[in-house]
């Protein structure tokens, strides 16, 4: 069945739920809603319309990208005997993939030379932008630490742990016995946690993180792990970014958004130009 015609092409029932499927899984729903259909149909459009406006252009694909993204495809699969079976449930055989992957790799290369985010973002333009939106650029708070467990809940475990605490007279007590005693693969790295915001860790342990002072080692702290000895290596307040630290991501963003922009007009335009047919009640 023919679900829908683009000038020349015709979709069919066959792409039209492979596609459907997709769109499903992104959603994460099980059936199909309006939403769902419209879409899947909306993004088959476009491909064509694409795919056309590629072929017109000097954009060409290579037999060694296509092989190569052939060999990717059939890596997703456990076995080669797994990867047969789904060609035959959908009736496609290794031509039919490579033509589909051709035409993927066409359209991807396509827009990527013609929509590639390269356009000029002055300073003024960048620091109007920043200032309008400067709450967006408001980082979180986050401490660094490091940690010597001792686990279970046991009056043993209390008991090596309050051991532990008495023995640590400075950071390189609190290293060595990390690195040698504590319960937690991060005692390889003298028990470092690296960074963390609050809600990463549990709540017991967060709250005496972030309690502490820098350079300050807790008591005994229980959780549902065990017997924690926290030391406190870093803390840095919640913050406003300045221009300075983020212009570059925001620069790469606004040459994204440009760049979409761009695509979104000229499928419009190509939309506006072309014969689109949909039989809507094969939907």
């Amino acid at each position: 069945m023919i679900i829908a015609r683009v000038n020349n092409y015709e979709i069919t029932e066959n792409e039209y739920q492979a596609e459907l499927k997709q769109v499903l899984t992104k959603l994460k729903l099980e059936q199909p809603n309006d939403k769902a259909k419209t879409r899947a149909l909306e993004q088959l459009i476009d491909g064509c319309l694409l795919r056309e406006d590629a072929k017109n252009s000097d954009t060409e694909i290579s037999n060694e990208e296509i092989e190569n993204e052939f060999v990717e495809f059939m890596l997703g699969w456990d076995s080669e005997e797994e990867f047969k079976e789904m060609l035959e449930n959908n009736d496609l055989n290794d031509e039919t993939v490579k033509e589909k992957i051709k035409s993927e790799l066409l359209i991807k290369k396509y827009v990527n030379t013609s929509f590639s985010p390269d356009c000029h973002i002055s300073i003024d333009k960048l620091n109007e932008v920043y200032l309008e939106n400067k709450n967006s650029f408001k980082t979180k708070e986050i401490v660094k630490a490091s940690h010597i467990l001792v686990k279970g809940n046991s009056e043993a475990s209390l008991k090596k742990i309050n051991k532990i605490k008495k023995s640590i007279k400075c950071t390189e007590d609190f290293n060595r016995i990390a690195l040698e005693c504590s319960d937690c693969p991060s005692g390889y790295q003298c028990g470092d946690l690296g960074y963390f915001t609050r809600g990463k860790m549990v709540k017991e342990f967060e709250d005496v993180a972030f309690g502490l002072k820098v350079n300050q080692i807790s008591e005994p702290v229980k959780t549902e792990f065990g017997y924690h000895i926290i030391f406190k290596t870093d803390h840095k307040k919640s913050k406003i970014a300045d221009l300075n630290e983020v212009k570059d991501a925001l620069k790469e963003r606004l040459q994204q958004i440009d760049s979409e922009l761009r695509l979104i007009r000229h499928i419009k335009e190509l939309r506006s130009k072309a014969e689109i047919i949909i039989n809507r009640e094969l939907l």
